[in-house]
């Protein structure tokens, strides 16, 4: 009798299925992970941030003189016009310069026309001395002519008395007369040289003058540059606005004592306003000058005011900061930095006059073009 062994093997289970309800689920979840991936990876039609200011370009108002202020003639917050007197110094000392430039113009005046009659007077000296070499070689002529006669006279008085007809008295006095003619041609002659020489000396002067001359002259254009300087000192006792604008943080008081150069208060020209936005430089690829922009500022809620890309800055804004970033020190982390760009209001927007800078604002640039 045989016997037949049977095996009991585990029951085999059936394989479950994923229900329709689920399919969908898994489905949409695939496909809103893939478009959350394209949108991630996508190019952005536009660049957004909130690290945004209203700026303007502020000019300090700094006097060009020291001395005590005498008068603030605006307040804080008060809108000045170019050329507007703003804060005047004490003019007493610039006015009491003016007054001692203004004697030094008139010593100086005074020494180029001494010297200058010394030249016209060395022209007359000239003059004079060649008037005299030529009375000297005259004289000169008529002393020879004297000079041949009285040896004439001599000669023939000479032969006279050899032969017994002169008396002598008479060829004594001949012989003295010759004598005389000859020694005043030599006193001629030497008149003469005199006279040559005092035209040399007085020739030899003109250089001298001129140079006279040339000095005072440039003593003069000294003194009309230091009084122009002076009176330069005392018309900038006035402190003016240089641009039209808004005072602000005005730090100048009746009877401080500043110096040149020294901040008195600054002026905000609000019809100058821009933004300036400080991108992620990742935003920037595709940022260029004219794309257009959407600005909102905090201050005006729900207006949107519209701008233009106008500028990018040469660097990043660690760049340029008071301690720019080094990161050859030390452990390297990676930080995406920024990029200031300047964005200017689009024309005809009268709610940009409400503006102040400092103001922050949130831009959105537009990357689809120019």
């Amino acid at each position: 009798m045989k016997m037949e062994t049977v095996t009991t093997g585990s029951p085999v289970k059936p394989r479950r299925r994923l229900p329709p309800r689920g399919v969908l689920i898994l489905g949409a979840a695939l496909a809103v992970g893939a478009g959350g991936y394209a949108y991630i990876h996508a190019a952005k039609a536009s660049a957004t941030t909130d690290n945004a200011y209203v700026k303007t370009d502020v000019t300090i108002v700094a006097p060009r003189v020291r001395g005590h202020v005498a008068q603030v003639l605006v307040g804080d917050n008060q809108p000045v016009k170019a050329g507007q007197v703003l804060v005047r110094l004490d003019p007493e000392e610039y006015a009491a310069r003016v007054a001692a430039a203004e004697g030094d113009v008139a010593l100086a005046d005074a020494a180029v026309a001494s010297a200058e009659a010394a030249l016209v007077r060395l022209g007359s000296e000239e003059a004079m001395a060649v008037a005299e070499v030529r009375e000297a070689e005259t004289g000169i002529r008529a002393a020879d002519a004297e000079a041949n006669r009285a040896r004439a006279d001599w000669a023939r008085y000479d032969a006279l008395l050899k032969t017994g007809y002169a008396p002598r008295r008479d060829a004594d006095r001949i012989q003295t007369q010759a004598v005389a003619a000859a020694a005043a041609a030599d006193r001629t002659r030497a008149s003469l040289a005199v006279s040559r020489s005092q035209a040399a000396a007085t020739a030899s002067r003109r250089g001298e003058l001129v140079a006279a001359v040339a000095q005072a002259r440039a003593q003069r254009q000294k003194a009309l540059a230091a009084l122009e300087l002076a009176r330069q000192d005392r018309q900038h006792v006035d402190v003016k606005a240089p641009v039209s604008g808004v005072v602000g943080d005005r730090q100048a008081n009746v009877g401080d004592y500043v110096q040149p150069g020294s901040r008195l208060l600054v002026v905000n020209p609000l019809d100058r306003l821009y933004i300036t936005a400080n991108f992620k430089e990742t935003q920037t690829a595709r940022m260029l000058n004219g794309q257009a922009a959407t600005v909102k500022v905090d201050a005006l809620p729900g207006v949107t005011l519209k701008a233009r890309v106008e500028s990018f800055a040469p660097g990043t804004g660690s760049e340029f900061a008071l301690l720019p970033f080094e990161p050859g020190v030390g452990n390297f982390t990676k930080i995406v930095q920024r990029v200031p760009v300047r964005l200017r209001f689009d024309p005809g927007q009268p709610e940009v006059a409400r503006l102040r800078p400092g103001l922050s604002a949130k831009v959105t640039v537009a990357l689809d073009g120019a």
